[in-house]
């Protein structure tokens, strides 16, 4: 059984996708579209890297480009998953694997969505940060935090590590704690901090999501279950995680409960692909797959299709 993980925000590097851009025009016309949804040349934000390609509004409709274009090879090829898992702003191409939306459109989703996180961000800074340990141990650096400014839980990545969101005060009390460490994020992701992100994001959401149509089904970060088939509910889903805990280590674990025997890390994987290594230790008949190289994506056709 075959689950697709749609990369993130985190893994991100310099020259992501144009290798597979360079050859394979699908994931080229992908690119192409995302950067006319950013306003930016993304094909050359990716080969130049630096700040600029870390920057919200154009970093979430490259990656969903590239998840996409990588998917789109796939597909081609006669890979096809039965779930599909997006990391946080993953979800989009989720969403797009199972047919809520076109390839295209969700590039342009990606845009609107990162652009409303960049702008609600500024109006409300703050950041995220990661806390190994227990459901304890997270509670206890919440409420240091919270003695300075507005924190909150952001979500579990792996049995012991969570992560939490807020105002930089806030942050900067809880790393006072043990196990605390920051993630190099621009904003206060995943929080009740980004509702003005998730009102500005309901019209062009709603315009594009549709009914499901294709075989795959997805997995919501909201619930860590499989996600709606209407549009009105997955519009629902998807702008909630943007304000509420991320449920990726429960999401992961339903994965394989569900029996899947292979995971496709679409997108750069360096982060997914160690978080899902966690969940793995008593499971190595389970493959962990990556995507970021024409080598990679043969080497899936020759093992998966």
């Amino acid at each position: 059984m075959i689950a697709w993980l749609v990369a993130g925000q985190g893994a991100e590097h310099p020259g992501m996708g144009l290798e597979l851009a360079r050859s394979y025009e699908p994931a080229a016309e992908l690119l192409e579209r995302a950067s006319d949804a950013a306003g930016k040349d993304l094909r050359e934000l990716s080969a130049i890297g630096g700040r600029a390609l870390l920057r919200t509004e154009y970093l979430q409709p490259a990656l969903t480009a590239v998840a996409l274009g990588a998917a789109s090879f796939l597909r081609d090829e006669g890979v096809e998953p039965v779930m599909a898992l997006g990391h946080s702003a993953g979800e989009v191409g989720a969403l797009a694997l199972a047919g809520h939306l076109t390839f295209g459109e969700a590039c342009e989703l990606s845009a609107k969505r990162g652009g409303a996180m960049a702008a609600a961000a500024k109006a409300r800074p703050g950041g995220m940060a990661t806390v190994r340990g227990s459901e304890v141990d997270v509670r206890d650096v919440v409420g240091q935090g919270a003695k300075a400014g507005a924190i909150f839980v952001a979500g579990q990545t792996t049995s012991d590590t969570y992560l939490v969101t807020g105002e930089r005060a806030a942050l900067r009390s809880a790393a006072a704690m043990h196990g605390v460490s920051p993630l190099p994020v621009s904003g206060p992701w995943h929080s009740p901090l980004m509702e003005d992100a998730a009102r500005a994001l309901r019209p062009s959401a709603a315009s594009v999501i549709a009914d499901a149509s294709g075989a795959a089904s997805w997995l919501s970060n909201e619930t860590a279950e499989p996600g709606l088939r209407d549009a009105e509910g997955t519009v629902e889903l998807l702008l909630a995680q943007l304000t509420r805990p991320m449920k990726l280590h429960q999401s992961i674990e339903f994965l394989l409960e569900q029996g899947v025997t292979d995971m496709v890390v679409l997108g750069p994987h360096r982060a997914l692909r160690h978080v899902v290594m966690h969940h793995l230790d008593e499971r190595p008949q389970v493959r962990v797959h990556g995507s970021s190289s024409l080598e990679e994506l043969r080497t899936i056709v020759e093992e998966l299709a």
